[in-house]
């Protein structure tokens, strides 16, 4: 890449998560891109997070971290993160996943090709908790932020998108970073790279596996019921499927009138695919569901 590389701040909030930080830090340090800074937040831990925290920082001089005296969860602790970041570009991973050497050099060189681009991301690979392999996890079309979380872990964007859309919703724990996406998608365009530069950790203590279904599916419905009306970049039918998500998750709770609201605003949306995603979703009800399908980062909220 052409001198001078612009700097990528990397977030990283962390909570009681010794068992994996060294990983996911040691996967930073491996970058291949070399003009990062990593912002460890450590969200109050109580176990040995601090100690592994102090030892990167004495290690290297581009790792500094800070602490909550209180713990405030994911999305304070993301915009704890992005407003001590200098660079111009910024990113964030989990505690208990890990960079490819790769990623960030692919993912930078992909925005400075791309001008018009504000967020780029990409494939991942889904890991057990002792990282080994289990399979495929693609970076979908953007369009489908309409219904799903279509970015998975991996994803790099520009400083003017935080400069314009701001921090992450600290009332919507659970889905902070899905309306976000909702958010960005809004005002920028965002691209898939289709290139596995992420390992994604999936475990029994994983937030996403161990946090409450309603919970994320009722954060997600917030998020959609407020972005859905203004997502003109998504094809019809994905906003449609959007609005039926919407449906199902307040059937699930008990409220018909939101339910048919919702239905109808699918149906004047996109009226043939909207019958014709329900009926196949009755029918895949009688079918064996695969277990934590529908709470993946990139799984449709329903």
């Amino acid at each position: 890449m052409n001198s001078p590389e612009p700097l990528v701040s990397i977030i990283l909030p962390t909570y009681n998560g010794s068992r994996y930080l060294p990983e996911a830090i040691e996967s930073c340090l491996r970058q291949s891109y070399e003009n990062w800074e990593l912002i460890v937040v450590d969200d109050c831990s109580s176990d040995a997070t601090p100690d592994i925290i102090a030892s990167y920082v004495a290690r290297d001089r581009r790792i500094r971290s800070l602490r909550h005296p209180v713990n405030r969860k994911l999305p304070a602790a993301l915009n704890t993160g992005h407003a001590a970041a200098t660079g111009s570009y910024l990113t964030w991973t989990s505690d208990d996943n890990r960079y490819l050497p790769a990623a960030i050099e692919e993912m930078t060189r992909f925005l400075v090709e791309h001008p018009t681009v504000g967020l780029v991301y990409t494939d991942c690979a889904l890991v057990d908790e002792g990282g080994r392999y289990l399979r495929d996890y693609s970076a979908q079309p953007a369009s489908r932020l309409a219904y799903m979380n279509a970015l998975a872990g991996c994803f790099l964007y520009r400083r003017q998108v935080y400069q314009t859309i701001g921090g992450y919703d600290e009332e919507l724990f659970l889905a902070e970073d899905y309306e976000y996406w909702l958010r960005a998608y809004r005002q920028f365009e965002l691209a898939p790279l289709h290139n596995t530069l992420y390992e994604y950790r999936w475990h029994d203590q994983s937030l996403t596996k161990s946090a409450n279904r309603l919970a994320i599916r009722t954060s997600a419905e917030r998020a959609l019921r407020r972005h859905l009306p203004y997502l003109r970049h998504s094809l019809p039918q994905d906003v449609a499927r959007g609005w039926t998500v919407c449906a199902a998750n307040a059937v699930r709770r008990g409220d018909l009138v939101q339910a048919v609201t919702a239905y109808a605003r699918a149906l004047r949306t996109a009226p043939g695919s909207s019958l014709s995603y329900v009926t196949k979703k009755l029918v895949g009800r009688l079918q064996p569901r695969r277990a934590g399908s529908e709470i993946m980062p990139n799984g449709e909220w329903s």
